[in-house]
């Protein structure tokens, strides 16, 4: 077998990997995307069930999916922008409310179902001429690595060559592994419960999220009138509602919502999974660079994870730009360092907002309060921000 040379080889068509293989291509890269899935997602059809896994893009993300042509090819029945988000805590009596209107925007965001998304970037690189799929394939073995490139073999035998390998194939990342990347992290001992819910009040364009002891409960407002959850709950109470049925479900979920959009009807099927974190020490290695979840993972918080890896695509996008090959390696460092630090804050963010709200300790609970007001009667630092929130979660 005769080997394919690239430019670049992206290992993963998930939402980062295929946003990554877009954006270098329409920077003039000859793009290899190897996916070990062959049955691709297919476009929902209007009737279809939503999804239980959606995230809220934030409008810098938006924005970066607009410049690919991405986002004017979603299903517009299936995205539901949020125009106001409501934030409160168990042991305490302050909350906090955004509004879109006091930025001056239509919204805050919009919730999509991660299907729908992930299938119009595929069809967007298939789209283009630049962009050469591998599926179902691996990365099976890294044969050699020189100052200016790279060559490795797939399962199915093929060489490829390229001057950079962009592993985005996830959190387990079979690439970072082959690599010897290492990753280190921990587990918050919780399980997070998502599914699509009817409640009798409408959602009102809202992002609703509510701070509890046991973890944080998240109502993300959808298309079709019902809610997206994320519940987040330590191991002791997660191991009850594993055992409830739907009705004992609904109403443990409407008291841990204090029933802000009244009783909840019905809820659909539900998944759980176990929630942890991971950072990695490194993200390059030689010519082998890593993006998205396969680099750092956070806490779900209102489903804004993967905000962090289209930041990830769009800075080396910038970074890399058309007609310098072979790609300078000074160029992946600075990206390296950049994007570590900002992903870190972004993780240790998310992270001691999960422990600080969690705190029962009664100075604690007045201080948080207090903080809250503070906040809550300053216009001028609130807009400051709700406008720093929607640029840095991107």
């Amino acid at each position: 077998m005769s080997t394919a040379r690239f430019d670049i080889v992206v290992v993963g068509a998930g939402m980062v990997g295929a946003c990554a293989a877009l954006a270098l291509a329409q920077n003039g890269y000859r793009i290899a995307l190897v996916e070990a899935v062959e049955a691709l997602p297919e476009q929902a059809a209007e009737t279809a069930e939503y999804e239980l896994r959606v995230s809220a893009i934030s409008p810098g993300s938006r924005e970066i999916l607009s410049r690919f042509g991405v986002w004017s090819q979603l299903d517009a029945t299936r995205v539901c922008s949020y125009e106001k988000m409501h934030i409160w805590h168990e042991n305490g009596t302050a909350s906090l409310s955004f509004d879109a209107v006091d930025l001056a925007r239509d919204d805050l965001g919009a919730i999509v179902e991660n299907r729908i998304l992930q299938t119009a970037l595929q069809q967007a690189c298939r789209q283009s001429q630049l962009v050469e799929w591998f599926v179902p394939d691996r990365v099976s073995e890294i044969l050699q690595q020189q100052e200016t490139g790279l060559e490795l073999r797939l399962d199915s035998g093929q060489l490829l060559q390229a001057g950079l390998l962009l592993a985005a194939d996830g959190r387990q990342s079979p690439t970072r592994q082959l690599a010897g990347l290492d990753t280190y992290g921990g587990d918050y001992r919780q399980t997070a419960f998502v599914a699509n819910v009817e409640t009798e009040l409408p959602h009102q364009h809202t992002a609703w999220q509510r701070f509890l002891k046991t973890g944080p409960l998240a109502f993300l407002p959808l298309a079709n009138g019902q809610s997206s959850i994320v519940w987040s709950c330590d191991t002791e109470l997660a191991q009850a509602l594993e055992q409830d049925d739907d009705k004992a479900f609904c109403a443990a979920l409407g008291e841990a919502f204090e029933y802000r959009l009244g009783a909840i009807r019905n809820c659909g099927p539900r998944m759980s999974f176990p929630l942890g974190w991971h950072r990695c020490e490194r993200w390059l290695k030689q010519r082998v660079l890593l993006l998205g979840d396969a680099a750092h993972g956070v806490h779900p918080l209102a489903g804004q994870g993967v905000n962090l890896g289209f930041s990830d695509v769009d800075l080396l996008a910038q970074m890399l730009r058309p007609g310098e090959n072979p790609i300078a390696q000074k160029q992946l460092r600075r990206f390296e360092r950049q994007r570590k630090s900002e992903t870190w804050v972004a993780s240790q963010s998310f992270s001691g907002l999960k422990w600080f709200y969690g705190l029962e300790q009664q100075p604690v609970v007045g201080l948080r309060d207090l903080g809250m007001r503070v906040i809550e009667k300053t216009p001028w630092f609130k807009r400051a921000m709700m406008q720093k929130a929607i640029q840095n979660l991107t």
